[in-house]
């Protein structure tokens, strides 16, 4: 049996130089013209699918109240503002002065890695506002992507058009904007490129030598990993070991082993250090158990599935295939509101071709007994599959206790990467052969049209349709009556009054029905002046659940009593939308009438007799 022969991007040079470095040297005017033309192209696609091109729409979020369930945006907003007033500080413990009280709310018993990149949006809400601050967090998510693909795909021997193309289809993955704006740090999943470059180093021939450019570089990117979303770190880790495990049984490499053992230490090191105000907090205050609650069954709901992988989004341009993903998102209905959940896995008609392209070569490398042409991505993207697929590995490993990693459909970014570069690779060596084959330029100009139709299809394909004019306004409207409600409120009670709001809610993750989980951060995101009740991490301050025990004077007692000046109430909580609390109050003699919201949704009565 032959060897496969290797690729370029296989081989080490001679002086063990970075890949990084070899094309640095080689790096010139083109290189930053294609960079320049893919942030710029880049920044406009998606102002196009947000309809993001007048100030006035930098200023609108892009998402509000969205459903009963889902507005995991409101908690990033409240996040950012808390950055913004000094309440969240990286390696501190995090106490935001404006929410839980009587207290302080407490957010230490979350373990909240991505600090480091919250700090930074958060600070860009600061300056620009915290919709706009959003926007531009979000925007940058997208050309780091794209740009760090690029030069990926540059060190691994791709040319200019591919590499470009490459970095056109990742830097407008359907993943990121599936992720926008409800999971920023999900979203943000620009360094997984790089991770293709320490998997490779790893995996083949002869390894990664300690200290060398190259060690250097992949312990800088393990470090850059635990720095982000855990999950990416995960992957990053997994195939890390996998990829230096194989080359160990091929060589016996120990030096090379020890290596990718330090590439996982620089990751777990930055894990560890992201995690030191929770660890601390627990050390101090003991430990809280109802923090983080992660069932097994959500392995396999959130878990990767095949099938979503070729299933677009329902915002996508083209119709047809909107009305067929609305189609299979209704099918797939557990009950009247549980759904099996994806979070953006379809990889678009360029990722697909790549993941079949990269599955032929395989294929056939194994049709042909030549089990050593089966290209390396592809055992990466076969781990991934046969690891975090729903009813794979993940979801045993969940069965034993260890369900932090539910969501396995997030994985899709990575094989969208795997697939991409392997694609970029290949069409870059084809066209390479054939141009020098081509003396009359007809590959060339062959393949530049090529790469601009899939340029084309890109943007079709993978940018969600923008906002409806509907939508906006009705999103203005959302954002205008409670900006109006919270003014109201702060015009009616004392600075630094404290608001009891209902109905009790435990945060995070705690919906309730016709409530979803951080509504009640709005009022929060709007106030200068206000304190609230809702906001602190459940487990500890069990105060409000108390008060389940006491008739309802008694609670409206107990909180005046504790300080509350007024009473905030969410009337689409209640099926009565709050007109006996209402009529209670008014009984207890607080008859001044309460400050509405111009929806009608909002309602705050203030703890005062006339």
């Amino acid at each position: 049996m032959k060897n496969r022969p290797k690729r370029a991007s296989d081989k080490l040079p001679h002086s063990v130089e970075s890949d990084a470095s070899r094309v640095l040297q080689h790096f010139g005017r083109r290189d930053l013209l294609a960079m320049a033309s893919l942030l710029v192209l880049i920044a406009l696609a998606w102002c196009a699918a947000g309809d993001l091109w007048t100030p006035a729409a930098w200023q609108r979020p892009a998402r509000y109240i969205e459903s009963d369930e889902y507005n995991d945006v409101l908690s990033t907003y409240a996040t950012m503002k808390a950055v913004a007033e000094g309440d969240y500080l990286p390696l501190a413990w995090k106490n935001i002065s404006a929410l839980g009280a009587p207290h302080t709310a407490n957010w230490n018993d979350w373990p909240s890695i991505e600090e480091l990149p919250m700090f930074f949006f958060g600070m860009l809400g600061k300056a620009f506002g915290l919709f706009a601050g959003l926007h531009l967090s979000l925007l940058l998510g997208h050309v780091l992507a794209a740009l760090t693909f690029y030069l990926v795909a540059r060190c691994s021997d791709c040319n200019r058009t591919w590499s470009l193309v490459g970095g056109w289809a990742y830097g407008l993955a359907p993943f990121l904007f599936a992720q926008s704006p409800h999971h920023i740090t999900v979203a943000y999943a620009w360094h997984i490129p790089l991770f293709l470059l320490v998997w490779r180093w790893v995996a083949t021939e002869p390894g990664l030598a300690p200290r060398t450019p190259r060690f250097w570089w992949a312990v800088g990117i393990g470090f850059l990993a635990g720095l982000q979303n855990v999950y990416y770190t995960n992957i990053l880790c997994q195939l890390t070991l996998l990829g230096a495990l194989a080359l160990f049984y091929r060589n016996r490499s120990w030096r090379a082993l020890f290596s990718a053992g330090a590439v996982v230490a620089a990751a777990a090191f930055a894990f560890t250090l992201m995690n030191l105000d929770t660890w601390t907090y627990r050390l101090e205050y003991g430990p809280n158990t109802r923090a983080v609650v992660r069932e097994p069954k959500w392995l396999e709901i959130y878990g990767l599935k095949l099938v979503d992988l070729v299933v677009p989004p329902m915002t996508h341009r083209g119709q047809s295939f909107a009305d067929f993903a609305t189609t299979h998102h209704n099918a797939s209905r557990l009950d009247e509101t549980v759904f099996y959940t994806d979070e953006g896995s379809y990889l678009g008609i360029v990722g697909l071709a790549s993941l079949t392209l990269l599955a032929a070569a395989s294929v056939l490398a194994v049709l042909r007994r030549r089990a050593n042409d089966v290209p390396r991505e592809a055992w990466q993207a076969l781990w991934i599959v046969l690891f975090f697929l729903s009813g794979g590995l993940n979801p045993i490993v969940g069965s034993l206790g260890f369900t932090l990693f539910r969501s396995g459909c997030r994985y899709s970014v990575v094989l969208l990467a795997i697939a991409l570069l392997y694609a970029a690779q290949r069409l870059s060596g084809w066209e390479t052969r054939l141009v020098t084959q081509s003396p009359n330029h007809r590959a060339r100009w062959f393949f530049g049209a090529a790469a601009a139709a899939s340029a084309l299809l890109i943007f079709w394909d993978q940018t969600p349709r923008p906002p409806t004019p509907a939508t906006v306004a009705t999103i203005t409207q959302q954002v205008e009556s409670d900006r109006k409600f919270v003014a109201a409120m702060e015009n009616a009670l004392p600075r630094g009054a404290m608001v009891f709001q209902l109905p009790i809610m435990e945060y995070p993750e705690s919906p309730m029905s016709h409530m979803p989980p951080y509504d009640h951060f709005r009022p929060y995101l709007y106030s200068k002046t206000l304190r609230f009740s809702f906001g602190s991490v459940k487990g500890r301050d069990k105060w409000q659940q108390e008060l389940d025990a006491m008739t309802p004077s008694q609670r409206i007692e107990k909180i005046k009593s504790l300080g509350f000046s007024a009473i905030y109430l969410n009337r689409n909580a209640f099926s009565d939308r709050g007109n006996i609390l209402e009529d209670l109050l008014k009984r207890l003699g607080y008859e001044r009438p309460p400050i509405q919201s111009e929806r009608g949704d909002l309602a705050c009565f203030v703890l005062q007799r006339d």
